[in-house]
């Protein structure tokens, strides 16, 4: 049986095997109501798993490129990180296993109380519409494409209670960002590695800003390189934050997705267990010893 086994409501059926299903072209109106009666779980394998196995093409087309899973399953070691399927007959497929395991991992990426700032729907859509940054592309041009719109249902169908996340309880500290991160970490290249500036000083991927015409870098300024930060890290959480993951060799643990260098080989790097420290909050201020 194809994870996720059964019909989209009022869109169509999923595919038969991995990212083989047709697009979704009717409205969402009867999913409403299919979603508030169904048990979360099922809804989610019925209607929500199937889409990972969707092909995601240029605007446009959704023929002949990557599903989610194809980076979601093994490429990744982030919060979006699914079961690798198991092999059928019939291709890949999800058992009712995995999928539950998968539905642990979604759960997390959503908020019930506020369904509209779950990242599990910012990330897919277009910036231009309110969505994130998003490696793999942008996959909704808008609010109103039918994907989004299944998924926003069945979000508001969750119990608030079970599913709204708690608010963050630590802070990362912006004053060791800017006293130690930025000069050391990416100013200054590993192993006589590239600096992370060489990429990352300006546009969205702008963590790691440059004074203007190569003078002091203002405090505005990098305090808008944090900002951008913010976006890569899971405060509390360092082996969750893409800060870290990404520069990190995948045989450390790290992402395989990267188009820079390797700084870290492992996380018992030192300057990777300091940075680790900053993001659970343990590290703060202007003193940057032991490894700076």
């Amino acid at each position: 049986m194809i994870a996720g086994g059964g019909i989209l409501v009022g869109l169509g059926p999923p595919s038969e095997g991995l990212g083989l299903a047709d697009p979704l072209q009717a409205s969402t109106n009867r999913a409403t109501d299919v979603a508030t009666q169904q048990a979360p779980f099922d809804y989610y394998r019925a209607n929500i798993e199937p889409l990972f196995l969707r092909p995601r093409g240029y605007p446009g087309s959704t023929r002949g490129q990557a599903a989610c899973i194809s980076c979601h399953a093994w490429q990744t070691s982030v919060r979006f990180s699914l079961e690798e399927p198991t092999e059928t007959p019939n291709g890949g497929a999800w058992t009712e296993e995995q999928s539950r395991r998968n539905y642990e991992v979604v759960t997390q990426l959503v908020n019930a109380s506020d369904p509209e700032s779950s990242r599990f729907l910012l990330k897919p859509l277009a910036q231009s519409a309110g969505g994130l940054s998003h490696t793999g592309g942008n996959h909704w041009a808008s609010t109103e494409d039918p994907e989004y719109q299944v998924i926003l249902d069945w979000i508001r169908a969750l119990p608030a209670a079970d599913f709204t996340p708690d608010d963050a309880e630590v802070t990362v500290d912006f004053e060791f960002y800017n006293a130690c991160v930025l000069p050391n970490v990416l100013s200054v290249g590993n192993y006589g590695q590239l600096a992370c500036t060489s990429c990352h000083s300006g546009g969205q991927a702008g963590f790691a800003p440059r004074g203007a015409g190569g003078g002091a870098l203002t405090e505005a300024r990098a305090r808008q390189g944090f900002a951008t930060l913010q976006r890569l890290i899971v405060p509390g959480d360092p082996e969750l934050s893409r800060f870290l993951l990404k520069p990190l060799h995948p045989d450390g643990g790290g992402s395989y997705a990267h188009n820079g260098v390797r700084r870290w080989q492992t996380r018992s790097d030192p300057e990777w267990q300091t940075l680790a420290a900053w993001i659970r909050g343990e590290v703060s201020g202007a003193d940057c010893s032991p490894v700076y």
